[in-house]
Protein backbone atom coordinates (compact mmCIF):
# COMPACT_ATOMS: atom_id res chain seq x y z
CA UNK A 1 0.00 0.00 0.00
CA UNK A 2 1.32 3.68 -0.74
CA UNK A 3 2.10 6.56 1.73
CA UNK A 4 -0.78 9.16 1.46
CA UNK A 5 0.68 12.30 -0.54
CA UNK A 6 1.61 14.49 3.16
CA UNK A 7 -0.34 18.03 2.59
CA UNK A 8 1.10 21.18 2.97
CA UNK A 9 0.79 23.26 6.03
CA UNK A 10 -1.13 26.36 4.64
CA UNK A 11 -1.99 28.57 8.02
CA UNK A 12 -1.29 30.99 10.51
CA UNK A 13 -0.60 29.70 13.81
CA UNK A 14 -1.80 31.24 17.46
CA UNK A 15 -0.06 31.02 20.69
CA UNK A 16 -0.42 32.72 23.39
CA UNK A 17 2.49 34.07 26.25
CA UNK A 18 0.22 36.05 29.01
CA UNK A 19 -0.51 38.98 27.25
CA UNK A 20 0.96 38.89 24.18
CA UNK A 21 -0.21 37.06 21.16
CA UNK A 22 2.51 35.37 18.55
CA UNK A 23 1.14 35.17 14.93
CA UNK A 24 3.45 33.09 12.82
CA UNK A 25 3.02 32.13 9.74
CA UNK A 26 3.56 28.84 8.77
CA UNK A 27 3.44 27.74 4.94
CA UNK A 28 6.85 27.02 5.62
CA UNK A 29 7.36 24.41 2.31
CA UNK A 30 6.61 27.32 0.02
CA UNK A 31 8.19 29.66 1.92
CA UNK A 32 5.60 31.12 3.89
CA UNK A 33 4.10 32.29 0.95
CA UNK A 34 0.80 34.66 1.39
CA UNK A 35 -1.84 32.23 0.48
CA UNK A 36 -5.59 32.41 0.59
CA UNK A 37 -5.86 29.94 4.11
CA UNK A 38 -3.34 32.05 6.22
CA UNK A 39 -4.92 35.40 4.75
CA UNK A 40 -8.46 33.81 6.29
CA UNK A 41 -6.92 32.53 9.20
CA UNK A 42 -4.97 36.06 9.54
CA UNK A 43 -7.90 37.81 9.71
CA UNK A 44 -9.55 35.68 12.20
CA UNK A 45 -7.45 35.46 14.29
CA UNK A 46 -7.10 39.60 14.17
CA UNK A 47 -10.63 39.86 14.27
CA UNK A 48 -10.64 37.77 17.68
CA UNK A 49 -7.61 39.18 19.33
CA UNK A 50 -8.31 43.12 18.66
CA UNK A 51 -11.08 42.64 21.07
CA UNK A 52 -10.06 40.62 23.50
CA UNK A 53 -8.98 42.81 26.88
CA UNK A 54 -6.94 39.76 27.68
CA UNK A 55 -4.57 40.58 24.66
CA UNK A 56 -2.14 43.28 25.09
CA UNK A 57 0.05 43.06 22.29
CA UNK A 58 0.64 41.04 19.29
CA UNK A 59 4.05 39.32 17.42
CA UNK A 60 3.51 38.83 14.15
CA UNK A 61 6.49 36.53 12.69
CA UNK A 62 7.08 33.56 10.32
CA UNK A 63 7.89 29.76 10.78
CA UNK A 64 11.30 27.99 9.24
CA UNK A 65 13.32 31.16 9.42
CA UNK A 66 11.41 32.96 6.35
CA UNK A 67 8.91 35.78 7.40
CA UNK A 68 7.28 35.54 4.31
CA UNK A 69 8.06 35.41 1.02
CA UNK A 70 5.38 37.41 -1.03
CA UNK A 71 2.35 36.47 -2.45
CA UNK A 72 0.94 32.62 -3.47
CA UNK A 73 2.44 32.75 -6.75
CA UNK A 74 0.46 29.06 -7.70
CA UNK A 75 -2.85 31.38 -7.07
CA UNK A 76 -1.34 34.16 -9.74
CA UNK A 77 -1.22 30.77 -12.66
CA UNK A 78 -5.12 30.09 -12.43
CA UNK A 79 -6.50 31.09 -15.75
CA UNK A 80 -10.05 32.52 -16.87
CA UNK A 81 -13.01 33.11 -14.12
CA UNK A 82 -11.09 31.60 -11.51
CA UNK A 83 -8.22 34.24 -12.49
CA UNK A 84 -10.91 37.32 -12.66
CA UNK A 85 -11.81 35.77 -9.53
CA UNK A 86 -8.51 35.87 -8.13
CA UNK A 87 -8.04 39.52 -8.72
CA UNK A 88 -11.41 40.43 -7.63
CA UNK A 89 -10.48 39.39 -4.31
CA UNK A 90 -7.09 41.23 -4.80
CA UNK A 91 -8.88 44.09 -4.94
CA UNK A 92 -12.10 43.88 -2.80
CA UNK A 93 -11.74 46.24 0.11
CA UNK A 94 -12.94 43.62 2.22
CA UNK A 95 -11.21 40.12 3.46
CA UNK A 96 -7.58 40.86 1.96
CA UNK A 97 -4.92 43.05 2.72
CA UNK A 98 -7.10 46.32 2.99
CA UNK A 99 -8.59 44.77 5.64
CA UNK A 100 -5.44 43.18 7.19
CA UNK A 101 -3.35 46.13 7.13
CA UNK A 102 -5.73 48.78 8.51
CA UNK A 103 -5.99 46.37 11.44
CA UNK A 104 -2.93 45.95 12.21
CA UNK A 105 -1.60 50.65 11.78
CA UNK A 106 -4.06 51.64 13.44
CA UNK A 107 -6.08 48.85 15.26
CA UNK A 108 -6.34 48.90 19.25
CA UNK A 109 -3.43 46.70 20.20
CA UNK A 110 0.56 46.95 20.02
CA UNK A 111 1.61 45.06 16.90
CA UNK A 112 5.48 43.81 16.61
CA UNK A 113 6.93 42.01 13.65
CA UNK A 114 9.90 39.69 13.98
CA UNK A 115 11.74 39.28 10.41
CA UNK A 116 14.16 36.72 9.37
CA UNK A 117 14.77 35.54 5.78
CA UNK A 118 12.65 37.17 3.19
CA UNK A 119 9.95 40.13 3.72
CA UNK A 120 9.04 40.12 -0.15
CA UNK A 121 6.02 41.56 -1.70
CA UNK A 122 3.01 41.50 0.92
CA UNK A 123 5.73 40.15 3.37
CA UNK A 124 7.42 43.93 3.15
CA UNK A 125 3.87 45.60 3.39
CA UNK A 126 2.92 43.74 6.78
CA UNK A 127 6.54 43.71 8.34
CA UNK A 128 6.63 47.62 7.82
CA UNK A 129 2.59 47.93 8.78
CA UNK A 130 3.00 47.92 12.27
CA UNK A 131 4.84 49.68 15.62
CA UNK A 132 8.06 48.19 16.11
CA UNK A 133 10.06 45.95 13.56
CA UNK A 134 12.65 43.69 14.42
CA UNK A 135 15.09 42.10 11.49
CA UNK A 136 17.83 39.39 11.67
CA UNK A 137 20.74 40.83 10.10
CA UNK A 138 19.81 38.41 7.79
CA UNK A 139 16.62 39.42 6.63
CA UNK A 140 15.73 41.00 3.30
CA UNK A 141 13.20 43.22 2.10
CA UNK A 142 11.69 44.02 -1.30
CA UNK A 143 8.75 45.48 -2.74
CA UNK A 144 8.51 42.78 -5.33
CA UNK A 145 4.97 42.51 -7.01
CA UNK A 146 6.40 44.81 -9.46
CA UNK A 147 8.95 42.18 -10.88
CA UNK A 148 5.81 39.91 -11.37
CA UNK A 149 3.70 42.35 -13.48
CA UNK A 150 1.46 43.62 -10.24
CA UNK A 151 1.43 46.90 -8.47
CA UNK A 152 2.18 47.22 -5.09
CA UNK A 153 -0.56 45.90 -2.47
CA UNK A 154 -1.13 45.59 0.88
CA UNK A 155 -1.41 49.13 1.18
CA UNK A 156 2.60 49.86 0.40
CA UNK A 157 2.00 53.13 -0.80
CA UNK A 158 0.58 54.56 2.14
CA UNK A 159 2.88 52.22 4.92
CA UNK A 160 6.44 52.42 2.67
CA UNK A 161 6.20 56.12 2.03
CA UNK A 162 5.14 57.24 5.24
CA UNK A 163 8.55 55.25 6.83
CA UNK A 164 11.06 56.48 4.05
CA UNK A 165 9.49 59.29 2.87
CA UNK A 166 8.42 59.73 -0.96
CA UNK A 167 11.91 60.08 -2.72
CA UNK A 168 12.84 56.36 -1.50
CA UNK A 169 9.48 54.87 -1.63
CA UNK A 170 8.99 55.96 -5.29
CA UNK A 171 12.12 53.99 -5.88
CA UNK A 172 11.67 50.87 -4.04
CA UNK A 173 7.89 50.52 -5.25
CA UNK A 174 9.05 50.91 -8.72
CA UNK A 175 12.30 49.02 -8.81
CA UNK A 176 10.92 46.10 -6.55
CA UNK A 177 14.63 46.66 -5.55
CA UNK A 178 15.80 43.96 -2.43
CA UNK A 179 17.53 45.45 0.54
CA UNK A 180 19.11 44.00 3.67
CA UNK A 181 18.29 44.59 7.38
CA UNK A 182 21.20 47.12 7.29
CA UNK A 183 19.65 49.01 4.47
CA UNK A 184 16.09 48.92 6.07
CA UNK A 185 17.35 50.37 9.33
CA UNK A 186 19.00 53.26 7.85
CA UNK A 187 15.72 53.84 5.57
CA UNK A 188 13.23 53.87 8.44
CA UNK A 189 11.96 49.92 8.01
CA UNK A 190 13.17 48.55 10.63
CA UNK A 191 13.90 49.46 14.56
CA UNK A 192 16.26 47.12 15.68
CA UNK A 193 18.76 44.46 14.47
CA UNK A 194 19.17 40.88 16.47
CA UNK A 195 21.85 37.77 14.96
CA UNK A 196 19.83 35.69 12.88
CA UNK A 197 17.35 33.28 14.76
CA UNK A 198 16.67 36.02 17.57
CA UNK A 199 14.31 38.17 15.91
CA UNK A 200 11.41 36.27 17.61
CA UNK A 201 13.01 36.63 21.46
CA UNK A 202 13.92 40.53 20.37
CA UNK A 203 10.28 40.69 19.41
CA UNK A 204 8.72 39.67 22.81
CA UNK A 205 10.58 41.94 25.10
CA UNK A 206 9.69 44.83 22.86
CA UNK A 207 5.80 43.66 22.94
CA UNK A 208 6.39 43.40 27.08
CA UNK A 209 7.33 47.15 26.64
CA UNK A 210 4.49 47.95 24.71
CA UNK A 211 2.26 46.19 26.84
CA UNK A 212 2.96 47.99 29.83
CA UNK A 213 1.75 51.41 28.22
CA UNK A 214 -2.12 52.09 29.21
CA UNK A 215 -4.11 50.24 26.87
CA UNK A 216 -6.97 53.10 26.46
CA UNK A 217 -4.09 55.81 25.76
CA UNK A 218 -2.03 54.02 23.29
CA UNK A 219 -5.32 52.70 20.91
CA UNK A 220 -6.23 56.57 20.90
CA UNK A 221 -2.52 57.64 20.25
CA UNK A 222 -1.89 55.16 17.66
CA UNK A 223 -5.19 55.91 16.26
CA UNK A 224 -4.37 59.18 15.62
CA UNK A 225 -0.93 58.82 14.40
CA UNK A 226 -2.07 56.54 11.78
CA UNK A 227 -4.86 58.72 10.67
CA UNK A 228 -4.25 62.81 12.11
CA UNK A 229 -0.27 62.85 11.12
CA UNK A 230 -1.25 64.45 7.54
CA UNK A 231 -2.40 68.13 8.76
CA UNK A 232 -1.60 70.17 11.62
CA UNK A 233 -5.64 70.51 11.99
CA UNK A 234 -6.31 67.20 11.62
CA UNK A 235 -3.68 66.33 14.77
CA UNK A 236 -5.12 69.32 16.73
CA UNK A 237 -8.82 67.76 16.27
CA UNK A 238 -7.28 64.55 17.62
CA UNK A 239 -6.15 66.06 20.54
CA UNK A 240 -9.61 67.15 20.76
CA UNK A 241 -11.13 64.40 20.62
CA UNK A 242 -9.17 62.01 22.69
CA UNK A 243 -7.59 63.75 25.23
CA UNK A 244 -10.90 64.29 27.05
CA UNK A 245 -11.15 60.67 27.16
CA UNK A 246 -8.25 59.53 27.91
CA UNK A 247 -8.33 62.09 30.55
CA UNK A 248 -11.33 60.49 32.79
CA UNK A 249 -9.95 56.82 32.34
CA UNK A 250 -9.87 54.81 34.76
CA UNK A 251 -6.06 54.34 33.66
CA UNK A 252 -5.13 57.70 33.72
CA UNK A 253 -6.36 58.02 37.74
CA UNK A 254 -4.74 54.82 38.52
CA UNK A 255 -1.36 56.23 36.93
CA UNK A 256 -1.54 59.08 38.94
CA UNK A 257 -1.98 57.08 42.32
CA UNK A 258 0.44 54.48 41.36
CA UNK A 259 2.71 57.52 41.01
CA UNK A 260 1.92 59.21 44.32
CA UNK A 261 1.82 55.59 46.24
CA UNK A 262 5.40 54.09 44.71
CA UNK A 263 3.82 51.44 43.41
CA UNK A 264 3.40 49.80 39.66
CA UNK A 265 0.37 50.99 38.31
CA UNK A 266 -1.91 48.28 37.23
CA UNK A 267 -4.35 49.03 33.98
CA UNK A 268 -7.42 47.98 32.81
CA UNK A 269 -8.16 49.76 29.68
CA UNK A 270 -10.73 51.32 31.10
Amino acid sequence: MSAEPKQEVMEMQLRREGGIAVLTINNVARRNAWSEPVKEDCLRHLRSLLGDKTCRAIVLTGAGGVFCSGGDVKSMKSKGEEKRDYMWRRLSRSGGSSEIVPMLLAGPKPVVTAVEGPAFGVGFGYAVSCDYTVAASNARFAAAQIRRGLCPDGLMYYTVTARCGPGRARELLLSGREINAQEAEKYGFVHEITEPGKALDAAMVAAERFAAVPPLAFALTKAAMTHSYHTLEACFRAEQDYQPVVGLSKDHKESVAAFLEKRKPVYTGE
